[in-house]
């Protein structure tokens, strides 16, 4: 009797080892100031990895080390995990002229449902006359996802 469980906990352990392998992990970090993103954006996503803490350290980092981050202390210091996912895809859009609030971004379970989402939260609070010049900036799929 004690071989079946001494079997199973071995099949239990791989079965584990085998779900982490799959990189099925993914988070989003942004770092958005209360005076909104015409004052600097920065956006980090880690996917494709074995677990939350390693998505969220990932999407952090990035976020951290954005070109915008990299000469603004104060918004590095605001990068925070907005969002954990799995097998789902990210996407952010923004106004690509400086000093306009338009930015927005998504976590869906495809990649174009991700992107349109991304884009329609950017024309949201682009401001008049704006919405149309928002721009998909990246998406990123994780796991099973695409």
């Amino acid at each position: 009797m004690k071989r079946h469980y001494v079997i199973f906990a071995v099949l239990f352990s791989c079965a584990s080892a085998w779900s982490n392998q799959s990189g099925a992990a993914g988070a989003v970090a942004i770092a958005l100031p209360p005076e909104g993103a015409q004052v600097g954006v920065s956006y980090g996503v880690g996917n494709g990895l074995p677990d939350d803490k390693a998505a969220q350290a990932a999407a952090m980092d990035q976020c951290r080390t954005s070109p915008d981050a990299r000469t603004n202390e104060k918004l590095r210091s605001l990068c925070k995990v907005v969002q954990s996912f799995s097998n789902q895809c990210a996407a952010d859009a923004l106004d690509p002229q400086n000093g306009t609030p338009g930015f927005g971004w998504a976590v869906a379970n495809d990649k174009h449902t991700a992107e349109a989402q991304a884009l329609a939260n950017c024309q949201a609070t682009a401001g008049p006359g704006r919405a149309a010049t928002c721009r998909l900036h990246s998406s990123k799929c994780d796991g099973s996802a695409n």
